[in-house]
């Protein structure tokens, strides 16, 4: 064989390896949430828990086929764990198994991270879809210790063609609130304070055709009284307007500082993110005044939401520099036949 010829065709393969081997191109969502020292004050009246109950649960699917569903429970009334009072572990308080999706080449551990930010896996080989969620700590159980939470879910698409993964913590308190109108302390006061930093961003790279990447926060609290005479709803928004909701009380925010109800996303190459610092814990404040509660039987809830979403149905574009490189290789293994031809 021709020694030209031999040297060409091996050209004209090593480029078209190149081609083929572009792997740098995927689609990516991750959304997580820290939450530390979370406590509750009541003052202006006697208050007495009827029950609490805790819920965290996990979920993940990855090209249409999902995990079992990850979830643990528990509740009762304050106290430390045991007869009578409440069926929650001490540390930590609740703690279901990751989710992870068959066929994910990414496995989350159980806590990976914990207790700073649960850990992000970032861009890696493969697809995979997991999330995970935890109470470390809850003042009802571990008295005189504030809530501890984290959360996280996270979905990569190299090749695969849709993913999604959702982790949820929700808290429900239900407590009675009683005092003398006119001879006792009048209205009561319920403040709410806590620390907590989210993690949001969609990326897509090095993709054409149909793209889609999303992640979501949602994080709310709502303070309710049975007779429907109280209503307060709070979802953190990061602005200084009040985005305290209420209804037969006040209710006054005394830190906002980021958006913990946010999505973001985005449907071509690029990145979109909101304070997103994967494995790096970076806390700021939040808090409200609830005054003026009359008596009553009143819940107070928290609904805690990180989820994320992926649709992929593209294949690798190679980059300009290769096409050029390929059609190179194209037009000399056409001027060797050619010659070849010419000389038989």
């Amino acid at each position: 064989m021709n020694l030209k010829q031999t040297a060409l065709t091996a050209a004209l393969a090593a480029t078209m390896a190149m081609a083929s081997g572009q792997a740098a191109a995927y689609v990516y969502a991750d959304s997580a949430l820290s939450v530390d020292n979370l406590a509750i004050a009541i003052t202006g009246g006697a208050v007495t828990v009827n029950s609490f109950g805790f819920t965290a649960t996990n979920t993940a699917t990855l090209n249409g086929v999902s995990s079992p569903v990850q979830s643990a429970n528990c509740g009762g009334l304050p106290g430390a764990p045991g007869p009578g009072t409440n069926n929650c572990g001490t540390g930590p308080v609740v703690d279901p198994q990751p989710a992870n999706a068959p066929g994910g080449t990414t496995v989350r551990t159980n806590n990976a991270g914990n207790p700073s930010e649960l850990t992000s896996y970032g861009i890696t080989a493969g697809n995979y879809s997991n999330s995970d969620s935890v109470i470390n700590t809850a003042e009802l159980v571990n008295l005189g210790s504030p809530t501890s939470t984290r959360q996280i879910a996270e979905s990569l698409l190299n090749s695969g063609t849709s993913a999604s993964a959702n982790a949820e913590i929700q808290s429900v308190t239900g407590f009675v609130l009683t005092f003398t109108v006119g001879t006792g302390p009048g209205p009561a006061n319920l403040s709410l304070n806590f620390a907590a930093d989210p993690s949001l961003s969609a990326q897509i790279l090095g993709e054409a055709g149909s793209l889609f990447s999303q992640a979501n926060l949602q994080t709310t609290f709502t303070l309710d009284r049975a007779d429907g005479g109280v209503s307060v709803s709070w979802s953190p928004d990061g602005t200084a307007t009040n985005s305290c909701i209420a209804t037969g009380a006040t209710c006054t925010e005394t830190a906002d500082t980021q958006d913990l109800t946010r999505s973001v996303s985005i449907a071509t190459n690029g990145t979109v993110s909101y304070s997103f610092d994967p494995n790096t814990l970076d806390e700021t404040l939040f808090g409200i005044n609830i005054t003026g509660l009359t008596a009553g039987t009143y819940t107070l809830t928290l609904d805690a939401i990180t989820s994320t979403q992926l649709r992929r149905s593209a294949a690798v574009v190679p980059e300009p520099g290769i096409l050029a490189l390929l059609g190179v290789g194209l037009v000399g293994a056409f001027a060797s036949t050619r010659r070849r031809r010419k000389t038989a």
